[in-house]
């Protein structure tokens, strides 16, 4: 089949839906499109859950770490720079808060830090975790999943998000668990 443009070319088109349709739900886009699996992060799920929600083509997922203390001291008053400050909350963007962070410390490693310096280096290792059992995932499901596209690269914001390289451009654990997944 061929999508005709204004400009009279033809251009060749597959009617198979890239993204499944709302109202079939995750369980219909895991069988015929794209799939965004936020159910770590939104839903509450465990890590182990990324094993079972796996798409053609997982185009969004991923897991909050925050950036070195060394960047957050860049942009916070030190004496803010403890857990639970002001500071540090309003950094974290996401209604969730950390506690999805805390919660995956404490069942994915079975720790839990007190001190921010442990907080940031385990909120690290535990995204790094997690992109590494979701790809192992993906990879494993092959040839049903062909594709998987992390949410995110890199950051536009010196605080907890998603991203595998931090604020000033340096790569958090996590960037080399993905490397090492996708290069298995």
């Amino acid at each position: 089949m061929n999508l005709r443009l204004r400009s009279g070319i033809a251009w060749p088109y597959s009617t198979t839906p890239d993204v499944a349709p709302k109202q079939l739900g995750v369980r219909s886009a895991s069988k015929y499109g794209d799939l965004h699996y936020w159910g770590v992060w939104h839903g509450d799920s465990t890590f182990s859950s990324f094993k079972n929600n796996v798409g053609r083509f997982v185009s969004e997922y991923g897991f909050q770490s925050y950036p070195d203390s060394a960047v957050l001291a860049k942009y916070i008053d030190p004496k803010e720079l403890y857990l639970g400050s002001p500071a540090l909350k309003r950094l974290q963007r996401s209604y969730k808060t950390d506690r999805p962070i805390w919660e995956a410390i404490e069942r994915e490693l079975g720790e839990k830090p007190t001190t921010l310096g442990g907080f940031i280096e385990a909120s690290q290792r535990v995204q790094a975790k997690a992109y590494q059992m979701a790809i192992d995932a993906h990879m494993g499901a092959q040839p049903h999943c062909m594709g998987t596209l992390l949410w995110q690269l890199n950051d536009c914001w010196p605080g907890p998000s998603w991203s595998i390289i931090d604020y000033e451009g340096r790569p958090k654990p996590a960037y080399e668990a993905v490397r090492a997944a996708y290069a298995r």
